[in-house]
């Protein structure tokens, strides 16, 4: 049956109150027919996107473009504000975002009073790694397939605190759930104050045990921060499932929301602990809003997530986690059988997710990466951390089988004779 205003709206499952600009135009949309191997559906998705039919991306783990309902509310709030900027943002639209921190606590699973908005996930990271309490010889532990801007937030706060840092070094492709925990419990000491852990990694979409490294440190003066940037919109675990204390994550991955919007996460009792970013009052030592204490800045991004959450409801997190799996299996059965070609991660959803890194034997991922631009007008990024050298490929939702098929073609070619040309 057609999704229509009035059936969906209607519906016990629906968890927001949807604005009618979100559902304009997708009316047309037979969500009963959403399965992920049905090209039709999701090409009639594919029109809700500004999609630029001269380039193909597969870095929508890096940032994924918004559909254009989330496009124009984000103008719409804009140009309401800069008929009076101070009056409507201050006194109205500041207010607005109430609604919006309402229903992404309902997102992540925490309390309102424990989410703040913020600009992405990087912001969260460095408060957290820079705001925990902690003395010279304190330690932060981390894995080297954490995003690189926790190494460069740890580093800052080793040479400012002389705390100590331990970065755990893992094999690729990855080793049990099991033994990954084993090996991050085995490096936790009593000097241990912050452990830093991807959900999913960027690298390669590789999922880390939270749950089992918050076990073992309960009860401890130690904080867990989760950096949930690339599990937040694709992975049903909520916050509080995994254990940690602080959460970041931004929101133009998976989530499809304006570029430059996140959220950061604090359980209560360390709200009074953790020294935020940015300077704020004394008086709200014990209050979420300490972590939003940057100064002027636009609402209209933080008000178009809105937009971004209705839409993601919508389409349902289920549906695009098969998608993405389906278009992920697709490709890797076109290029894994070929000679000199490793998968970096895995291909089992329980280990990792969305995301296919691959290493050539001959050709380098920087001199691939950038063939493949050149070429062939296809966008991969490259992965060299943690021992690495190959390239992240991460496509769409409404990336299509062509797309997909072309890709594996010529890294198919890639693998038997090198870059040609």
């Amino acid at each position: 049956m057609p999704i229509t205003r009035r059936n969906f709206l209607a519906g016990a499952a629906s968890a927001f109150a949807f604005r009618n600009e979100t559902l304009r135009g997708m009316d047309a949309i037979e969500w009963s027919e959403g399965s992920a191997q049905n090209e039709d559906f999701w090409l009639r998705l594919r029109g809700q996107f500004n999609v630029d039919p001269n380039l193909t991306v597969f870095n929508h783990a890096g940032l994924s473009p918004s559909p254009r309902v989330v496009l124009d509310a984000m103008a719409r709030e804009a140009k309401r504000a800069n008929a009076d900027p101070s009056y409507v943002i201050w006194r109205k639209q500041d207010h607005e975002l109430d609604g919006v921190r309402k229903d992404l606590a309902t997102l992540v699973g925490c309390g309102n009073d424990e989410l703040a908005l913020t600009m992405n996930a990087t912001y969260g990271l460095q408060t957290a790694i820079m705001g925990v309490p902690m003395s010279a010889g304190d330690e932060i532990l981390a894995t080297d397939h954490e995003y690189s801007r926790t190494f460069t937030a740890i580093d800052q706060r080793v040479r400012r605190d002389k705390v100590v840092s331990v970065i755990l070094e893992l094999k690729s492709p990855p080793e049990s759930r099991e033994k990954v925990a084993a090996q991050i419990i085995d490096k936790i000491t009593p000097k241990t104050r912050l452990i830093v852990l991807s959900q999913m990694t960027f690298l390669t979409g590789w999922k880390m045990p939270i749950k089992e490294v918050a076990a073992a440190v309960a009860g401890r003066d130690v904080a867990i921060l989760v950096d949930g940037a690339h599990g937040i919109g694709l992975l049903s675990e909520k916050f509080p499932d995994m254990g940690g204390h602080l959460y970041t994550a931004c929101l133009h991955k998976w989530m499809m929301c304006p570029i430059g919007t996140g959220v950061f996460v604090v359980k209560s009792p360390w709200i009074q602990k953790t020294w935020p970013l940015h300077p704020a009052d004394e008086t709200l030592d014990g209050d979420i809003t300490k972590f939003s204490q940057v100064g002027t800045r636009p609402a209209a991004p933080l008000l178009a997530i809105k937009e971004g959450l209705e839409f993601h409801n919508i389409l349902g997190l289920d549906r695009k986690a098969a998608r993405l799996e389906h278009l992920r299996n697709r490709l890797a059965s076109r290029v894994l059988g070929e000679p000199g070609v490793v998968n970096l991660g895995s291909l089992d959803t329980r280990v990792c997710q969305a995301i296919l890194t691959l290493q050539f034997d001959k050709a380098n991922c920087a001199a691939l990466a950038g063939w493949l631009l050149s070429k062939h007008k296809i966008h991969v990024t490259t992965m060299m951390r943690a021992g690495m050298d190959g390239i992240r490929i991460s496509p769409n939702v409404f990336t299509t089988h062509e797309e997909v098929d072309r890709l594996g073609s010529i890294l198919a070619s890639v693998a038997r004779t090198g870059i040609e040309g």
